[in-house]
C-alpha cells in the first residue's frame, strides 16, 4: 500500500523528475505521481489534482518554488505537506522555508530511499 494517493513532483529538470517519479514508484511510496516542469503548469492542474504531498524544486527560473506556494496561496490552497528540493541549499533558503507552513523540510537531490523513508 502507498504512504500517499498523489504526489506531485515539480522541477525544471526532467531527469530529475524522471528519478523522482521512478523512485517514488519503486518504493511504493505514491500512487499516482504527476510531474511538471513549470510551477505555472502545475498551479493549474491544482484543481484537477489535489496532491497529499509536493516535491518541489526551489529554482527553476524564470519562476522559484516559493512562487508556486505564493500562487497557490492567492487561490485560496494551502498544500498540505511540501518538501523544497535543490542541488544545494542556502541559510537564505531555510530562512524563507520558514515562512511557509506547508513547507515540511528541504531535501537535497537526489532524492533517494533514504530519504523516503525520513518522511512520515
Amino acid at each position: 500500500m502507498s504512504n500517499y494517493k498523489n504526489v506531485f513532483v515539480i522541477d525544471d529538470d526532467p531527469t530529475n523528475n524522471m528519478i523522482c517519479r521512478k523512485m517514488i514508484e519503486k518504493t511504493n511510496f505514491g500512487e499516482n505521481v504527476v510531474t511538471f516542469l513549470d510551477v505555472d503548469t502545475a498551479a493549474q492542474s491544482w484543481d484537477d489534482v489535489q496532491p497529499e504531498l509536493v516535491f518541489l524544486d526551489i529554482n527553476m527560473p524564470p519562476s522559484t518554488g516559493w512562487d508556486f506556494l505564493d500562487q497557490l496561496a492567492d487561490k485560496g490552497v494551502n498544500p498540505e505537506k511540501v518538501y523544497m528540493l535543490s542541488a544545494e541549499v542556502t541559510l537564505d533558503d531555510r530562512k524563507k522555508a520558514e515562512q511557509y507552513s506547508q513547507v515540511a523540510g528541504i531535501i537535497i537531490k537526489p532524492l533517494t530511499p533514504a530519504k523516503l523513508n525520513e518522511i512520515k
